[in-house]
């Protein structure tokens, strides 16, 4: 299980919106027609994609997928779909299948690769301010 998001974390607190940020699971039951797994997508519109909290782990929505990697128990990981992502076709609304919070076994991110000098995309972003 996963998400992708197009923004990017740069962790100044807040709550990025993204209509092409979506959750997966490889395999399964939900692997339909040789796909290699299952894709959800973002409903209700682009608001919560992301919560970028400098302080916690990835979290996509504010209950979808959320790895908090809190030091009392780093592995520790918890979904509710249904208000931020799409739930799957059986209605089922966790990505871990019956179980709402599991503790991880592998936890892997991956980021792009970039030579000094280059444009990183979404680094232009501004932390929440009052004008």
């Amino acid at each position: 299980a996963g998400g992708y998001n197009p923004k990017g974390w740069v962790g100044y607190g807040e709550a990025r919106g993204s209509i092409a940020a979506f959750l997966y699971v490889v395999g399964g039951s939900y692997a339909k027609n040789g796909a290699p797994g299952y894709k959800l997508q973002k409903v209700g519109g682009p608001g919560l994609a992301q919560m970028d909290m400098p302080e916690t782990g990835p979290s996509f929505g504010a209950d979808s997928l959320v790895i908090p990697l809190r030091g009392d128990n780093p592995k520790m990981a918890r979904s509710k779909l249904g208000s931020y992502y799409e739930r799957f076709p059986d209605e089922a609304n966790s990505l871990f299948g019956k179980d709402a919070s599991v503790q991880l076994k592998d936890l892997r991110v991956y980021h792009g690769v970039y030579e000094d000098g280059e444009y990183i995309p979404f680094t232009d972003a501004e932390p929440f301010a009052l004008y």
